[in-house]
C-alpha cells in the first residue's frame, strides 16, 4: 500500500544530516521572530521607535512592566500614573507600573525608597513572579526563588535546552525575557482553574484571531485543506453532521476515490464511500456522520482508475476526526503550532540563494545544475511555476534508495551531482538537488530538518516526544510571490531503487507540493531550518 512506501521514503540517518546528532531546540530562530512579533502585535512588548532591545540585558522595570501587562492589569495601572510615587529612582512615564507593583505586592523595591528600575532582572526573579502569578506561593514552600528555573522546568513549562543557556550566562536578555513569558502563556494553573493566555482573552485584552494566528489555544478544526496546487488538492470540511471532501486531481490513479473512516482506537472500518471524478477532474463526495459513535477517527482517502480491484492509499492514518455528543471537528496535530511559528518567521538569508558547497566544488558542476534547470522551466512563465516545473522533475527522475534504507547498502549519494549521476538517494539527496535546481534558477529555498511519522506502523503523534525528537527527514521551503511555499519531493515521488534496479513508479504526486502547514502538521514537525545542509 502507499503506507509502506512513505515508510521508506521518510528514512534516513543523521549521520548523512550533518555528521551527528542534533538537539531539539525551544526556539530557533524563525520560531523566535514569530514569538517576538506575537508579543508586539499583542501589545504586550512596546518599543521606543520601534527599537525592542531584543540583545540588551533585561532592567528590572521592563521585566515588571511584562509580568503586569501579562496579569492584565495595565489599565489599573495607568490609573495609578498621576499617584505619587514613593520610589525616587522611578521615571515619570514608569510611575504608575511601580505604584501598581507595590501595591499588588508584587515587589517592594530593592531598598529604601528604590525601585532598582535599572538594575538587571534575573532569570531566578522573573521565574519567581511567573510562578506567582500561576499560582504558586515560595513563602508557602511552594519553590524557592533561587530555584525558581528548575520549578519550572519540572513542571514542564521550561524546556531543558532553555533552563541550559539561562545557566550558561549570566546575561538575562529581552529575547529571554520574551520567550520564558511566551513558555508561561499556556501553563495551567496551580488550581487547575485556567491559564494566563486564556485569562487575557477573557479579560479582552488579546483577541482569539491574533492568538489563534499564532499557533495558540487551536484545539479544534472545522476544514483541512492539504494544498494550494491547482492540479492536485482536497479540501474535508465538518458542517450540519456531514464530512464533504471537494478538491481536484488529474492523476489517472485517482479516477474513482473511497473515502473511510475508521476507528483510531480499535482499529475497526466504521464506513467507507466511492466516488467518481468529474469531467473535469473535480471532486465532490458528501458523506453524513451524524450516527457515528462518539471518538476518534481516522479519515483515510484512497485511489484508483477503476471503481473496483484494490485502491492505492494517499492520505492514510493523518486526519483524525473527533466525535461527540454535541458535534464533530478535526483534531490539530501537537506539531501545528511550532510548524506554523517556524514557517512564520521564516525570512530570506543569503544562503539560501545558494547552491550547496558540494555542488559549487568546481566549475563544471555549476554550469551542469544551471543548464539543467534552464531546461526544466523552459516554459515556465512565473516564478511559481519554476517552482512546480522543479519539484514535478525532481519526484520523477530521482529514485528513493530502498536498498540503503534496509541495509543491503551501506552508503548512498545525498550530493547534488552525485544524485544526479546515480540517479537514486534518500530524503537529504531529494532536497539537496531540489534546492539547488531552484537556487540556479534564482529562487530562494531552504532545507528544512524535522521528524515525519511513518516509520514504524505504530508511529503516531501520540507516541512522539516532541520535545526530544530528532530529526529523521528532510524536505523543502521556496521563496515565491512574496511567501514561502512548502514542498516535499521525496514524499511525491513514486519511484524507488531496490535490488540494485531502477523501479519507476506510475506516476508522480503534487499533493507535497505548497502544502497547507495544518495538513503538513499532519505527519511533519519542524525541527530546524537550514540555507544549505
Amino acid at each position: 500500500m502507499r503506507k509502506n512506501r512513505k515508510i521508506a521514503a521518510i528514512a534516513i540517518a543523521i549521520v548523512l544530516l550533518l555528521g551527528s546528532c542534533i538537539p531539539s531546540f525551544a526556539f530557533g530562530e524563525n520560531e523566535t521572530r514569530s514569538i517576538e512579533n506575537f508579543f508586539i502585535e499583542a501589545k504586550l512588548l512596546k518599543g521606543d521607535n520601534g527599537d525592542y532591545g531584543f540583545d540588551r540585558a533585561t532592567t528590572r522595570m521592563e521585566g515588571i512592566i511584562l509580568l503586569i501587562r501579562l496579569l492584565g492589569k495595565e489599565a489599573e495601572a495607568v490609573e495609578l500614573q498621576s499617584v505619587p510615587c514613593s520610589f525616587s529612582d522611578v521615571p515619570t512615564w514608569a510611575a504608575g507600573y511601580a505604584n501598581y507593583a507595590y501595591q499588588a505586592n508584587i515587589t517592594k523595591g530593592v531598598g529604601t525608597k528604590l525601585f532598582g528600575v535599572n538594575e538587571p532582572m534575573t532569570v531566578q526573579q522573573f521565574c519567581t513572579l511567573l510562578l506567582r502569578a500561576i499560582g504558586y506561593d515560595d513563602n508557602a514552600g511552594d519553590f524557592k526563588w533561587s530555584r525558581s528555573v528548575t520549578k519550572a522546568n519540572d513542571l514542564d513549562i521550561l524546556p531543558d535546552d532553555l533552563i541550559n543557556r539561562y545557566f550558561s550566562t549570566d546575561k538575562f536578555t529581552k529575547k529571554d525575557l520574551i520567550e520564558t513569558s511566551f513558555c508561561f502563556l499556556e501553563a495551567p494553573y496551580k488550581d487547575g482553574s485556567g491559564t494566563i493566555l486564556k485569562d487575557l482573552i477573557e479579560e479582552g485584552v488579546l483577541a482569539d484571531e491574533l492568538v489563534q494566528r499564532y499557533g495558540l489555544l487551536v484545539d479544534q478544526w472545522d476544514s483541512i485543506t492539504t494544498n494550494f496546487s491547482d492540479d492536485d488538492h482536497f479540501r474535508f470540511e465538518l458542517k450540519d453532521d456531514s464530512l464533504t471532501v471537494t478538491g481536484k486531481s488529474n492523476d489517472a490513479d485517482k479516477e474513482w476515490l473511497l473515502l473511510q473512516i475508521k476507528n483510531k482506537e480499535t482499529g475497526e472500518e466504521e464506513s467507507s464511500k466511492t466516488f467518481k471524478r468529474s469531467q473535469d477532474g473535480s471532486y465532490e463526495i458528501v458523506k453524513s456522520v451524524a450516527n457515528l459513535p462518539k471518538g476518534t477517527y481516522y479519515v483515510n482517502v484512497f485511489g484508483n482508475d477503476e471503481k473496483y480491484n484494490y485502491y492505492t492509499s494517499f492520505i492514510l492514518s493523518s486526519l483524525i476526526m473527533k466525535v461527540t455528543s454535541k458535534e464533530q471537528h478535526f483534531v490539530p496535530s501537537p506539531a501545528y503550532a511550532q510548524n506554523l511559528r517556524v514557517h512564520e518567521g521564516n525570512q530570506v538569508e543569503r544562503e539560501d540563494e545558494l547552491m550547496n558547497l558540494e555542488t559549487r566544488l568546481t566549475k563544471e558542476s555549476i554550469e551542469t545544475v544551471r543548464a539543467l534547470a534552464a531546461e526544466i522551466t523552459e516554459d515556465c512563465i512565473t516564478d511559481y511555476d519554476k517552482v512546480q516545473a522543479v519539484h514535478d522533475w525532481v519526484a520523477e527522475h530521482i529514485y528513493y534508495d530502498k536498498d540503503f534504507f534496509t541495509g543491503k547498502t551501506k552508503t548512498t549519494d545525498v550530493y547534488t551531482i552525485p544524485v544526479l549521476e546515480s540517479r537514486h538517494t534518500v530524503c537529504s539527496g531529494y532536497a539537496n538537488l531540489t534546492k539547488d535546481l531552484l537556487a540556479a534558477s534564482g529562487i530562494p529555498c531552504k532545507e528544512v530538518m524535522g521528524y515525519a511519522l511513518g516509520i514504524s506502523k505504530t508511529d503516531d503523534w501520540d507516541n512522539v516526544d516532541l520535545v526530544r525528537a530528532e530529526p529523521n527527514h528532510v524536505w523543502n521551503e521556496a521563496y515565491v510571490d512574496g511567501r514561502w511555499i512548502i514542498l516535499d519531493t521525496t514524499w511525491d515521488s513514486q519511484n524507488t531503487y531496490a535490488g540494485g534496479e531502477h523501479l519507476k513508479g506510475d506516476r508522480i504526486s503534487q499533493l507535497y507540493f505548497d502544502i497547507t502547514v495544518p495538513f503538513l502538521s499532519s505527519m511533519h514537525y519542524t525541527i530546524k531550518m537550514e540555507g544549505s545542509i
